[in-house]
Order: C-alpha cells, then sequence, then structure tokens
C-alpha cells in the first residue's frame, strides 16, 4: 500500500539537501548522492498528500489559527505513541522547532549568559547560542571507544550547571547525531540538576518518535508535573512524517509564567504560527497517517541492519549503534584519514557521496560521517557501494 521502494528524483527542485552538493562543490556534479540533511527520500503518506490537494482545492490561504481539530489530533497522537497529556493552553504554534528555540532564547536569555549543550550535537544548537550572544558550556559526551557507545559526563554536567553564568540548558532527546535516547533516570537526574541551579531545561523532542527495541523514547511530560513544569518541549511532526517544508512545530509549555514569556518574546518578532498547508497536513499525518509511519519504522531498522553488516566487513569503520532517530553514525577514524578534511574529501570526489560531516557537529565529531537511513533501500545500497568501491581502491 504505501511505497518506499521508488527513487523520487529531486536534483534541480527546491531541496536544499541536493542543492548542498552544487553549492559546495560546483556544477558537473549530480552523480553524487546526497545523504547530508535530515528528511527523508520518501513521498509523504497518500492521507497527507490527499488533505493538502483537497485544502488547495476548497480552502482560502487567509490568516490561520489552531482549530479544536487540530489540538484534539496532536494531543491524539501524544497520548497513544506517548502516554502524555498535551493540553491546547500549553501549547504555541511555530514554524519549525529551531525559530521556537531562538525566540525561547530571547524570552529567558540575556548576551552574556551561558548555556550547556551536549557536543557532538545537532549543529543549529550551537550557532542558536552565538547568534543570541550566550558563552557556550559544553558537556562534552563522553565516548567510549570500545563499545562504541556515549554518555553524560555528570560531574561536568553539574559543574558547568553551577556555573552562576547558566541560565539555561539545551537538550537533543534522541540525541543527533549519536542516536542516544536518554533514559528516564537520566532524564530526572538531568531535571533535578537544572531545578538545583535555577537552569531552565530546554528539550529539543522532534525525533522522539523513532526509537529502537529495548530503549525506548521518555518525554519530558511523561515524567510528572514537577519536572514537566520547568521544561519547554519542543515537538514537530515534520520528522516523523516528512514535512519539514510545511513548516509546522508545537512548543508545549506547562507553566503559564513560562508561557507568557515564551509567547511575548514571539510576538516582540511578529507572532508565530505555522502555514496554512502546516496545519493540514499535521491534522492528517496524526489523524490518518499512522499505519504508513509504522511501516517507515519497518524499512529504517532493515536500512540501518544494512548499514551495521557494512561496518562490520569494513575494518576501520564502527557503528555507534543508534537507539533513536533515522540516522546512524559512523566511527571511521580507523580508516586512517590525515584529517576531518582529508574524510569529507575522499567521501565527495571518490566515493562521490555528499555527508553531514561529523565535524559540523563539533570537534569532537571529526572523523566520523551522519549516515541517513530514510531513503529507499536501492540509494543506500549504491551509497555504501560506492563507499566500499572507493575504499578499495584506496
Amino acid at each position: 500500500m504505501y511505497d518506499f521502494t521508488t527513487r523520487v528524483e529531486r536534483r534541480n527542485t527546491t531541496s536544499i539537501k541536493w542543492k548542498l552538493i552544487e553549492d559546495d562543490m560546483g556544477e558537473g556534479n549530480d552523480d553524487v548522492i546526497a545523504m547530508s540533511v535530515a528528511d527523508m527520500e520518501f513521498k509523504p503518506a497518500p492521507q497527507i498528500v490527499q488533505a493538502i490537494v483537497d485544502a488547495a482545492r476548497h480552502d482560502v490561504f487567509g490568516y490561520d489559527y489552531a482549530t479544536d481539530d487540530y489540538f484534539a489530533a496532536l494531543a491524539g497522537w501524544m497520548a497513544r505513541r506517548h502516554h502524555m497529556e498535551v493540553r491546547p493552553e500549553w501549547v504555541t504554534l511555530s514554524d519549525g522547532v529551531m525559530p521556537a528555540v531562538h525566540t525561547a532564547l530571547r524570552a529567558f536569555t540575556h548576551p552574556g549568559d551561558a548555556i550547556v549543550i551536549q557536543r557532538p550535537v545537532y549543529y543549529p544548537f550551537t550557532s542558536a547560542a552565538q547568534h543570541n550572544g550566550l558563552t557556550i558550556l559544553n558537556n562534552t559526551l563522553v565516548y567510549d571507544e570500545a563499545t562504541h557507545t556515549y554518555a553524560i559526563d555528570w560531574g561536568d554536567l553539574e559543574a558547568k550547571l553551577a556555573d552562576p553564568r547558566c541560565t539555561t540548558m539545551l537538550l537533543c532527546n534522541p540525541h543527533n547525531p549519536v542516536g542516544r535516547v536518554w533514559t528516564a533516570d537520566e532524564l530526572r537526574r538531568i531535571a533535578t540538576l537544572c531545578r538545583t541551579y535555577g537552569v531552565l531545561l530546554l528539550v529539543d523532542e522532534i525525533h522522539a518518535d523513532f526509537s529502537w527495541p529495548g530503549h525506548p523514547v521518555t518525554m519530558m511530560g511523561e515524567l510528572g508535573d514537577d519536572i514537566a513544569r520547568q521544561c519547554i518541549e519542543f515537538t514537530a511532526p515534520t520528522k516523523t512524517f516528512n514535512l519539514a517544508g510545511l513548516l509546522c512545530s508545537n512548543t508545549i509549555i506547562r507553566d503559564p509564567e513560562l508561557k507568557t514569556r515564551f509567547d511575548v518574546a514571539a510576538e516582540n518578532i511578529g507572532g508565530m504560527t505555522v502555514s496554512h498547508f502546516g496545519l493540514v497536513a499535521c491534522i492528517a499525518a496524526y489523524n490518518e497517517a499512522e499505519g504508513w509511519f509504522d511501516k517507515l519504522l519497518d524499512v529504517i531498522a532493515a536500512n540501518l541492519a544494512t548499514v551495521r553488516e557494512f561496518a562490520a566487513a569494513h575494518q576501520g569503520i564502527a557503528l555507534v549503534e543508534p537507539e533513536g532517530t533515522y540516522l546512524a553514525w559512523l566511527d571511521c577514524r580507523g580508516l586512517g584519514f590525515a584529517g576531518a578534511d582529508a574524510l569529507r574529501d575522499f567521501m565527495r570526489t571518490k566515493a562521490r557521496v555528499y555527508f553531514d560531516e561529523g565535524a559540523l557537529f563539533g570537534v569532537e565529531g571529526e572523523g566520523f560521517e551522519r549516515v541517513n537511513l530514510a531513503c529507499p533501500p536501492s540509494m543506500l545500497a549504491d551509497v555504501l557501494e560506492r563507499m566500499h568501491t572507493a575504499l578499495a581502491n584506496r
């Protein structure tokens, strides 16, 4: 019923992911495969497409507001998938998680404040801190070379949260790019430390619908009202249903005072909302496309198994086993490249694959590659075959 095998041609469209190849490598590189930006190479669920088509035919594209149907769809999804209550009065709509994060930083920090992030991490976290005049306190994730796993350095985290300049922590759960799904106990510990030192916890949960066996995702709102009220959660259907271009996300704030401050900051930049088609798509996604998403998880799991086999068969490459997201983090440092630039150039010019290089996520990511698993199996097989051939001919 659902098509996860057709390779959609996205070159020479409005896709940033594919345009980056030309921007960085110049013209004449149409054979290079894009595996970078975390959007999918799948068409969205037909139910979503039909809802948008119907809206295009019958609606008027004026100013919108979130209807009761919208909030019911959001609440229903969160209840079914995460056992979490979401009330309309807790939600502010936004055209994206990162715009909402920037709004939160404008609302709750001042230039010169400090913020805790955990690199290697989604690189817009770093730019958001810098663009808002904040000092970054990097609680570097601890990488175990033997097991290829990541953990939190708790002593360092407490020391950084205790810094009198620190006003916020920006947490990624599940973590992009390393794939950690923080356990309920880890999240409680983080929240307790933040409360102890008066630090506001901002939580990017855009990948929360993706988890792998044995690693259920816990959202902050599942941990009880005391913890949830000291947090701001950023969620969206955009990763789950491949809708990033429709600009739809939700900021969940249970504490009324925090909610007011956030909304005032949003109003100061002209207000925050979502596009008309974003509203339509979100309702259809949460109400009608759950079957599509469940099938998608099977496809990504199979792709992950393929990458796992590839890494096991190639000396010098190790898979950091993801617990969530649809991304794989490959440790390529054993290949012996002189540095991050050499690895990048090899993958682009020899293997003809364009990844999000590990160095983008911080110096801690140098020598790693982030692989987007949300693509047709034939595309992934092509990518891995190119890497195999290039390495064999090295």
